[in-house]
């Protein structure tokens, strides 16, 4: 299945020029001999495109819309700690960066193998990683990562809070838009993001260096 979903995503524009050709055909019978073969397919590109251009841009304005609304990453207020409290669903995993890449020494998350249980990470002198069960966070500045999911828009929030005082020093947002109502037929083709790693890198990397540039 999963196999099929990659497929589908990377050549579903084919099933667009299955149909275009189908349609000219269609053309060419119900007008012999006065539609040439340009023609139909120039008529069936404008039966086919005009909706579904107009149907694609409807869905992507509005998933531009929801990126202004959602606002530039904004840092309130910085501060300097060697360690955070990383909630979040990939703290074990893609959350590993903190400690390999965005210059934290240690990182205190939930414990996966047991729940209400915290685990702190950290890197030795070799830059090995070491996991330690403790048994309440200790950092007073947490990452949090949250994910909402939108009628074909994705969201993903990095908040940057002061666990002491409650105040919450940075926030950024990244968004992913699956195609909207056309994701079938365009499959990977109508798909993007806000911010873009390729279009905005500078305002990509604000927001995916979020806890670093707030807290290193």
């Amino acid at each position: 299945m999963m196999l099929f979903g990659v497929l589908w995503a990377a050549f579903a524009p084919l099933l667009l020029l299955a149909a275009l050709a189908g349609l000219a055909w269609v053309f060419r019978r119900l007008a012999p001999g006065r539609l040439g073969w340009r023609g139909a397919l120039l008529a069936a590109a404008i039966v086919l495109g005009a909706p579904l251009g107009w149907i694609w841009r409807q869905d992507a304005a509005a998933f531009q819309a929801l990126c202004r609304a959602e606002g530039a990453t904004i840092i309130r207020e910085k501060a300097q700690a060697d360690g955070i409290l990383l909630t979040s669903g990939t703290s074990n995993s893609f959350g590993m960066r903190y400690l390999h890449s965005e210059g934290f020494a240690w990182m205190e998350s939930n414990d996966i193998y047991k729940r209400g249980g915290f685990v702190r990470y950290a890197r030795n002198d070799k830059g090995e990683i070491t996991t330690t069960k403790i048994d309440a966070p200790t950092a007073r500045y947490e990452v949090r990562e949250v994910f909402e999911q939108k009628p074909n828009v994705g969201i993903s929030r990095t908040l940057v809070l002061d666990r002491q005082s409650g105040r919450e020093l940075a926030r950024g947002s990244s968004l992913s838009f699956d195609g909207g109502r056309l994701k079938w037929v365009f499959g990977a083709w109508g798909v993007g993001s806000c911010p873009s790693a390729r279009d905005d890198p500078a305002v990509f990397n604000a927001w995916y260096h979020l806890a670093k540039n707030t807290l290193r």
